[in-house]
């Protein structure tokens, strides 16, 4: 998109302007439902469940420093170099687009639901962050120009689609030829946990909080809290993935895989304290390698049995 005369041009059709809200570039373009669709049910839950939210008076310095104590936003920050052109799908509350912005980066962040991006856009103008710009986008019709972005990352987000793969070859042909790739998705083996104390929740409701991992580990506030409640045991949509399946979505999109996490190659030491770049490629590992790295995400009960499968675009065109 290109802002021209207080509105956002259409880059795949410059007859079509987007306007802007309250610094949001308002660019949903609705698709044609198919059967089972459920953007309207997840727009609505995320309209009143912003996700992750804000922890009261948060600035620059505690972005980053919760940043670097996730580990993943800051192996992101070392390996996307500064000046590139970043595109984060499914932004949320924006905390990862706006730490990514600091340096330097041309940042757009999307979501489809706009009370998660007006707590994004109030925290980049309460800290003066003038590289990123928020947009409301439909992941299934992104109003975008081929192959802009060096790096396109969507995370969590399209396991809460009717249809994750139609949803990442919507994604690909934004990257740049030699660009990245990210996409987080709930894992098959690695959700089970948080699966079986969905059931609990069902009885115990907001009590079955105090069994989460992720919040006996990170203290937060009780809008974090709820948020990642809701999000995590209340959710209307999930499905669930495998390594395997998403190379399979790699290998036809002529994405070449770089690395995963948890890694797919079993014994490898790559982890959240990993001090190299995201991008530096690892082997594949075989079959048993993959599905004995998924089953350890049972023991380890990771955030939400999420996995990141990270790709390059190998060719222009690809889709």
């Amino acid at each position: 998109m290109r802002l021209t005369g207080g509105a956002y041009v259409s880059e795949g059709d410059p007859s079509v302007a987007f306007p802007v809200e309250d610094g949001i570039v308002k660019a949903f373009v609705p698709h044609e439902p198919q059967a089972g669709d459920v953007t309207e049910t997840i727009k609505a839950f995320y309209e009143e469940n912003p996700f992750p939210n804000y922890e009261g008076t948060e600035d620059v310095g505690s972005l980053i420093e919760k940043s670097v104590a996730r580990g993943f936003p800051e192996m992101l920050n070392r390996s996307i170099p500064p000046n590139a052109t970043v595109l984060e799908v499914g932004g949320g509350t924006g905390q990862l687009g706006n730490f990514l912005s600091i340096a330097s980066r041309r940042v757009l962040s999307t979501d489809l639901c706009l009370n998660s991006l007006r707590l994004a856009q109030r925290f980049r103008d309460a800290n003066g962050l003038g590289n990123i710009t928020f947009a409301q986008m439909n992941l299934f019709r992104l109003p975008l120009e081929p192959e802009r972005f060096d790096v396109v990352i969507c995370t969590g987000v399209l396991h809460h689609t009717a249809d994750p793969r139609g949803g990442f070859r919507a994604l690909v042909p934004l990257v740049k030829p030699g660009g990245h790739l990210l996409i987080g998705l709930y894992n098959r083996y690695g959700r089970a946990k948080t699966r079986f104390r969905r059931q609990l929740a069902r009885g115990w409701g907001e009590r079955v909080a105090a069994l989460d991992p992720y919040l006996k580990e990170y203290r937060v506030t009780r809008d974090k809290r709820r948020a990642w409640y809701m999000d995590q045991y209340r959710n209307p949509h999930e499905s669930l993935h495998t390594m395997d399946e998403v190379l399979g979505w790699f290998d036809e999109a002529g994405i070449r895989f770089v690395r995963a996490l948890p890694s797919t190659v079993l014994g490898s030491r790559f982890s959240l304290d990993y001090r190299g770049s995201l991008f530096q490629e690892e082997p594949r590992g075989t079959y048993l390698d993959r599905l004995f790295s998924q089953l350890q995400q049972m023991v380890e009960d990771t955030e939400g049995g999420l996995f990141v499968m990270i790709g390059q675009k190998t060719r222009s065109g690809s889709a």
